[in-house]
C-alpha cells in the first residue's frame, strides 16, 4: 500500500491511477491523517477467490472443533524443528 499527501495526489493523479490499475492501493492523507483510498475494483475473480478462502477457513475451523489443546499445540509447532 502506498501513502501520498493530498498535494502529491493532485500533482500526480494520472500516475497514481496507473498504479491502482496495476493492483496497488493508494492512501491519500491530508495533514498526516488518512482521508481516502484509491483501490482497484473488486472484480468477480477476486470475489470468488475470497469466497473460496472463507469456505476453506470454515472447513478448517469445523475440523478442529473436537481437537484437544495438545493437538492444537502440536499442529502449531509442526515443522518448526
Amino acid at each position: 500500500m502506498k501513502h501520498v499527501s493530498l498535494a502529491n495526489a493532485r500533482a500526480n493523479i494520472a500516475e497514481l491511477l496507473d498504479e491502482v490499475e496495476r493492483g496497488e492501493t493508494v492512501t491519500i492523507s491530508r495533514e498526516g491523517v488518512s482521508e481516502a483510498e484509491l483501490a482497484p475494483p473488486f472484480d468477480e475473480k477476486r470475489r470468488e477467490a475470497a469466497r473460496q478462502a472463507i469456505e476453506g477457513i470454515r472447513a478448517l475451523r469445523s475440523g478442529a472443533a473436537g481437537a484437544t489443546i495438545d493437538e492444537i499445540i502440536a499442529w502449531k509447532n509442526e515443522g518448526r524443528e
